[in-house]
């Protein structure tokens, strides 16, 4: 009785939560239509880059700026409002403050993007509180950078690394055996599952992968920072002595200019005014118009695990994945827009089902025989997200994008030993030697073992195939870089999986050319288009009850338990057996 009061309370707090919700929706609605909030931007402006965590690509939630507000900066919104204030009169300079920031690619897109902006012989400053060397990647690019001079912040210059927890034996003593088959040897997805240490394949690959995105990272920094030798940053890096280059000794090592608080630094930015800042997304708001043609460049966000998905929801969101339904309803508009001369196909995403890899490559084709694809690969391009990719006329990738891993992998778990330390037994009655075939209760035999692998053979074929064709390779050439192997955008180019290396800035200009409109003035739009903000209320609202639902109803035992069983009934309900994943969590 207590447990069914509590669930009772829990459901009446969840209505009107949900109502609380629907009404402010109405009320912003409402708003945001009969009247807007006047976004100035004054003389003597600093665009201000705040970055935290994961930088997103792009963002479809909408900015509620009547209410004073601005939206999360992302790498579409700094792009595009770099590319405007360098040219705009009513701002002086640009302020960047990096905290804990991740995606390798993300950063260099940005620090290109500094770097043509400082064209424009305007400053830009750096500031730094608890940094670590990523944040560091961001900030050499800048003319000045301050350091916080308390002792309880710092610069931590950690280096590269990447980690997977090995639970086969911890599975087993449960009695749970996860059989992982590979087609390509450096394919190493899921072995973290049924293995206890890294194989030899993949510990080589992925040794191979870090020294490359070393080398880029430290050679650009030194590039970027005169004060800073190649020894200096290598010694710090491989022999740091402190966990944290703090105030003056960081200043002194040459990695800083100044050491300031963020207080101090817009008191020397301003004198005895306020210091005027803009974010990227309010400022892209008010930016002076441009004249804008009848042409378009559509620039497609891809971003996330692909899922295959038969839903009957053919809205694409990019909170849920890469999903095949709404993925190729967006590319077939795309293809029927008379008004989108190319496409720029952006792809953020470490792979998935191969099924639904193979379904937007076919959609992908299509596409291109009626207008150009241009490729702009982000941090990670692999397995399934390469797969969507090889068909582009033309693939960029920047040189620390994690692409390539041609190859696929399935994961069949069975449990029986479980089955019998708990005295259960499964009783069937069937007709169909397929039908149960694969058993949880049961080992996974030889004869089925042959039976998947021939099944992923197919496809793995079909994948190379697939490369061979968009590349113009031979299929000989191909597989000798696939084997799931992971590359670099260096190493990739240098093996002909991409075309150039650089960003999204260079994959629109290809995109201009091949669409011939290369001098024309065309507009450039992102999709998929962002929300309306009732939509993305009634979104917000559905994330935050699956997480109280998590958090209040569930112990963390049930929380691991419901993941584990939503995985296992997607895996057998849809027959996935087959996946096109990158085998590692990205650095």
């Amino acid at each position: 009785m207590k447990n069914k009061a509590c669930c009772w309370i829990l459901v009446a707090f969840g209505v009107f939560v949900l109502l609380g919700f629907i009404g402010t929706g109405i009320l912003v609605s409402t708003v945001a239509m009969s009247g807007t909030h006047k976004v100035t931007v004054k003389d003597h402006s600093y665009l201000l880059l705040e970055c935290t965590g994961t930088i997103p690509e792009y963002s479809t939630a909408p900015q509620f700026a009547f209410l004073g507000g601005s939206k999360q900066t992302t790498i579409a919104d700094a792009l595009k409002a770099l590319h405007s204030a360098a040219s705009d009169s009513r701002i002086s300079g640009v302020i960047i403050r990096p905290t804990a920031i991740g995606g390798f690619a993300e950063i260099r897109e940005l620090r290109n993007a500094l770097l043509e902006f400082k064209k424009s012989k305007k400053p830009v400053y750096a500031h730094l509180e608890v940094a670590t060397d990523r944040d560091y990647y961001l900030a050499s690019v800048a003319d000045t950078i301050s350091l916080t001079p308390t002792r309880s912040g710092g610069l931590a210059m950690l280096g590269l690394g990447i980690e997977s927890t090995y639970l086969g034996k911890t599975f087993e003593k449960v009695g749970i055996i996860f059989h992982t088959l590979h087609i390509g040897q450096y394919k190493g997805a899921y072995e973290n599952l049924s293995q206890d240490s890294m194989s030899v394949p993949l510990r080589k690959s992925l040794q191979t992968l870090l020294d490359d995105l070393y080398q880029t990272y430290t050679t650009e920094i030194v590039a970027a920072r005169p004060s800073l030798s190649a020894a200096t940053v290598n010694d710090e890096l491989l022999n740091g002595r402190k966990l944290f280059l703090v105030g003056q000794e960081a200043k002194d090592k040459g990695f800083v200019d100044l050491t300031l608080d963020w207080q101090d630094l817009k008191d020397k930015l301003s004198g005895d005014k306020d210091l005027h800042t803009v974010t990227p997304s309010r400022y892209n708001k008010v930016a002076s118009a441009k004249t804008e043609g009848s042409k378009e460049i559509a620039v497609l966000f891809a971003e996330g695990e692909i899922n295959y998905n038969s839903s009957n929801d053919n809205s694409l969101s990019l909170d849920d994945g890469i999903t095949p339904d709404a993925f190729i309803k967006q590319l077939r508009d795309l293809r029927r827009d008379d008004d989108v001369a190319a496409v720029v196909l952006r792809v953020n995403s470490p792979g998935g089902s191969a099924l639904a890899s193979d379904l937007i490559l076919r959609e992908v084709k299509r596409l291109k025989e009626k207008k150009p694809v241009i490729v702009s690969m982000g941090n990670v391009a692999a397995s399934g997200g390469y797969y969507i990719s090889c068909a582009g006329n033309r693939i960029i990738a920047q040189p620390n994008t994690i692409t390539g891993s041609i190859g696929v992998v399935s994961l069949f778990p069975t449990a029986e030993g479980l089955y019998k330390k708990i005295a259960a037994r499964v009783e069937t009655v069937e007709k169909g030697k397929w039908y149960f075939y694969f058993r949880p209760d049961k080992g996974l035999t030889e004869p089925q073992k042959a039976v998947l692998l021939d099944y992923m053979k197919g496809i793995y074929d079909e994948f190379v195939t697939h490369v061979a064709e968009g590349r113009n390779m031979s299929v000989d050439s191909v597989a000798a870089v696939a084997e799931g192997r992971v590359w670099t955008g260096n190493q990739a180019l240098e093996y002909r999986l991409v075309d150039e290396l650089g960003g999204l800035d260079v994959a629109i200009e290809r995109a201009k050319e091949f669409g011939h409109v290369q001098g024309q003035t065309v507009r450039v739009r992102y999709y998929p288009r962002e929300k309306d903000i009732v939509s993305f209320i009634i979104g917000q609202f559905d994330m935050t009850v699956r997480s109280i639902r998590e958090a209040w109803l569930l112990t963390p035992d049930a929380r691991e338990m419901s993941r584990a069983l939503t995985y296992l009934s997607h895996f057998v309900q849809q027959r996935e057996f087959v996946q096109a994943v990158l085998p590692i969590e990205i650095p």
